[in-house]
């Protein structure tokens, strides 16, 4: 009769289930003698991770602990804190791999051209170096024997098999000139663009031009390309006031935090609420037919001209406005709102001109006609640059109290005080005037440069060239509907992973049948820094067809920027957002998670990432932030009318983290409320039983993530519709793989060699959970199901069964020779779901 499993434990055949000591026993014997009970039992008590000690201990309840009750409380919260992470855990990463480093000239083979000369602090003695160098690990070196040559040289840890007389590094010519030409990797970061980053010579237009558009008071809504997202469907107003963030009742950013930020990138208060007070009152009817007709571009010249100064002056916008009952410009902005925002090439024009030309003429020649063709409007501004100075005190003049006829027509409002202005603002005529258009064109003379030099200084505008000739990019803008489509529906889609989705794991998903990959989560802020090991998370294996990357961030200035710096320097089929990261440093600055509360701030990222990318925007969310509280539902289709073009949903909230069991129910709502968006499913899949389920609840695709990491030959077993009972071998040759991998990707020198073993062991403390089909009572291995203590068919299957850190270290001396002295490793992630 089969013995029945406890709850939350796999169900394995009682003929292999063992206990702890003999499981610990079995595997001492199989490879060294036999410990001192009191010596196996210290290792348990040090390495054996949390998630194998009974309860009683965890919360320190066994009867040996000392202290207080109030210290055994605090403890007790401490623990309960930790949740899925070692936050205790020490640094893993060491000061130095070696204690003597050989210079880099010297390893490529050009000793004399050491730029430091004799303040270098590397040795150039070869002989003085390999006097200490470790011993070889291997005898075959993996990048000689692939590409041919071994760009490590003496420092490989394989060197032996590619130093010749003399410590010459040998060289494979036929494999050198197979792979020569061939671009393995894409995506790295040059010197230069580094170079740029740090000193922030790097110029954003697109996304200045998106950001200025904010501070102007644009609600969220960007310019040109993503205004037209929601054309197909009446636009909603932003979450600012949706229910949403009453149900979550919280707020992560601290009130410094939203204070220094909200002066950047929210509108005046007092503009804002004005505005939203204006979009709800009548106007004027003929305020509102002289704006529609000519798409409203008046007031961007006028912002612009009043940047200039810095600050405008309310009391002169008042007097002069005042005295004619003209309408205040919070009402002008959120009536054109209201009615579409301005063209984008009209806009991109007008900012281009750093104050346009004088008001009047740009009036008559956009009054004329109902839509002033751009290249017009731009040639006429590019021949006169910058406005005259006292063309550019008329725009500005609100100081003498002196109206200019411009504003006078573009509030046109006034007491019909004159008809003919307000018949050509309307549109009547359907032909330009010739006349207008020539003089708008020649107004005026030659710019003056230091007017334009000091205009652009005044408005912080970045320098953008504005003679030359005009391209298709001055006029047209790409449209969403132009942009390359993200084709994934039906396919398996290999989940951002931190730590461990690292490029060789990748490869090795890909392998077994992953469609689309993604690289780890990025912080937007350390890459527009230029850090080295941010952009390291950006690479691209050539073997990755669809390929994308994820974006932390959580705020739309560095988002945008973000954005557009990637679009413009790597190779990426889709940009992820990041607003389902749990962890607490991402959340607690308002990143991750915390975006699902703050929406105003959500919507502003997704906009304006999508108006500065020429490939689809994609956002991965979880269930909401509280455990009860589901709020996707509300959120997805906004998501969908601010242009991005796809949506994952984790079926957990932010509470939950990992365990308890994925709402997949929720996951199928949530897919027909974002249809005709497609919307992939992530949660609890580690089987094609799982994956069927998933792909019945009407989502277009699945992600898979921890069941990637616990068996990556998932994605086989759901194409090919069965279950794998995969050899032990065969799972140690996917090892194989993976080290020969990272050591191509992270270099087979010291440094490499110790940064290949990290991640192996890392993604060993997701492997050590997978239980084999041929032990299971029935199938399959449901996800947070805790393994018990098993024998394996044989030595290896046991071993990499283990929980035992020292064990998962004994794997990797299999395939990396042993470690350095004083090697610790600590798991990152405690296996929270066992609990």
């Amino acid at each position: 009769m089969a013995a029945v499993a406890a709850p939350g434990v796999a169900p394995v055949r009682a003929r292999f289930l063992t206990s702890k000591e003999q499981f610990h026993a079995y595997l001492r014997a199989g490879g060294e003698e036999e410990e001192e009970k009191e010596e196996k039992k210290e290792e348990e008590q040090v390495s054996e991770p949390p998630a194998k000690r009974v309860k009683a201990e965890e919360l320190g309840q066994d009867g040996e602990s000392q202290g207080n009750a109030g210290e055994e409380e605090k403890e007790r919260q401490e623990k309960k804190r930790a949740r899925g992470q070692n936050k205790s855990r020490p640094c893993m990463k060491p000061n130095c791999y070696e204690q003597s480093r050989l210079c880099p000239s010297v390893t490529q083979g050009c000793a004399g051209q050491c730029h430091f000369g004799p303040r270098c602090r590397f040795l150039h003695d070869v002989s003085q170096y390999l006097a200490a160098k470790p011993a070889d690990l291997g005898q075959r070196c993996v990048l000689f024997d692939t590409f041919g040559r071994c760009p490590y040289g003496v420092t490989c840890r394989f060197g032996q098999a590619h130093l010749g007389d003399g410590h010459q590094n040998l060289v494979n010519a036929s494999l050198v000139q197979q792979w020569e030409g061939k671009l393995l990797v894409r995506n790295g970061l040059s010197k230069e663009l580094q170079q740029q980053l740090r000193k922030r010579k790097f110029s954003f237009h697109k996304a200045e031009e998106f950001l200025r558009g904010l501070r102007a008071g644009k609600g969220g809504k960007a310019t040109g390309s993503s205004t037209e997202v929601s054309n197909c469907t009446d636009p909603q107003e932003g979450l600012r006031d949706s229910p949403v963030l009453q149900e979550q009742g919280e707020d992560p950013r601290p009130e410094a935090l939203q204070g220094s930020r909200g002066a950047e990138d929210a509108p005046n208060p007092e503009a804002l609420q004005s505005s939203q007070r204006a979009e709800d009152a009548p106007k004027s009817e003929a305020l509102q037919s002289s704006q529609r007709a000519e798409d409203a571009p008046e007031p961007e010249a006028l912002q612009s001209s009043q940047r200039a100064e810095d600050a405008p002056k309310p009391e002169a916008l008042q007097n002069s406005q005042g005295a004619e009952d003209a309408p205040k410009p919070e009402v002008l902005q959120s009536s054109q709102r209201a009615e579409g925002a301005p063209k984008p090439e009209v806009l991109q024009s007008s900012q281009r001109a750093e104050g346009a030309p004088k008001p009047e003429a740009l009036q008559n020649s956009q009054g004329a006609e109902d839509a002033p063709k751009p290249e017009a409007l731009q040639s006429s501004q590019r021949a006169e640059g910058a406005p005259e100075p006292e063309a550019l005190q008329n725009s500005q003049g609100a100081e003498d109290a002196a109206r200019p006829e411009a504003l006078q027509n573009s509030q046109g409002a006034e007491d019909a005080a004159r008809p003919e202005v307000l018949q050509s603002s309307r549109g009547v005529e359907d032909a330009a005037r010739p006349e207008v258009l020539q003089s708008s064109r020649g107004a005026e003379d030659a710019p003056k440069p230091e007017v334009l030099q000091s205009s652009q200084r005044a408005e912080g505008a970045p320098s953008i060239p504005t003679l030359g000739p005009l391209t298709d990019e001055d006029i047209t803008k790409l449209r969403p509907c132009e942009k390359k489509k993200l084709e994934i529906q039906g396919k398996l889609y290999l989940a951002p992973l931190t730590t461990c989705g690292n490029l060789p794991f990748r490869r090795i998903c890909k392998a077994f049948g992953a469609d689309v990959t993604c690289g780890e989560m990025a912080v937007c802020t350390n890459l527009l820094q230029g850090q080295s090991s941010e952009w390291a998370l950006l690479k691209r294996h050539h073997t990755e067809d669809i390929f994308g990357v994820q974006l932390e961030g959580a705020f739309p200035d560095t988002m945008t920027k973000c954005a557009e710096l990637l679009n413009r320097t790597i190779d990426v089929d889709f940009v992820d957002i990041n607003v389902g990261c749990p962890i607490d440093l991402v959340y607690k600055k308002g990143g991750g998670c915390a975006l699902m509360t703050r929406s105003n701030k959500f919507e502003q990222i997704v906009r304006g990432m999508n108006s500065v990318l020429d490939v689809p925007l994609t956002v991965k969310i979880r269930t909401g932030v509280q455990e009860k509280v589901n709020v996707a539902h509300k959120i997805i289709p906004r998501i969908r009318e601010w242009g991005a073009s796809m949506v994952t949903l984790h079926g957990r909230s932010r509470e939950q983290r990992y365990t308890r069991s994925a709402d997949w129910a929720y996951i199928a709502e949530c897919a027909r409320l974002a249809s005709p968006m497609p919307l992939f499913g992530n949660g609890d899949i580690l089987s094609y039983e799982d994956a069927n389920r998933a792909m019945q609840m009407g989502v277009s695709g699945i992600m898979i993530a921890r069941g990637a990491l616990i068996k990556p030959w998932l994605f086989t077993e759901i194409k090919e519709q069965r279950h794998w009972d995969i050899s032990s071998r065969e799972r140690f040759d996917i090892l194989k793989d993976f080290t020969n991998y990272g050591l191509e990707h992270w270099g087979s020198d010291t440094q490499g060699v110790e940064k290949t073993r990290k991640f192996l062991l890392e993604w060993l403390s997701f492997l050590c959970r997978y239980i084999p089909v041929g032990l299971l009572e029935h199938l399959p291995q449901k996800i947070n199901e805790r393994p018990p203590y098993y024998l394996g068919r044989d030595y290896l299957e046991t071993l990499m069964a283990s929980q035992n850190v020292d064990d998962w270290i004994k794997i990797s001396e299999l395939l990396l020779g042993p470690v350095p002295p004083s090697f610790t490793f600590l798991p990152k992630h405690k296996a929270n779901s066992y609990r």
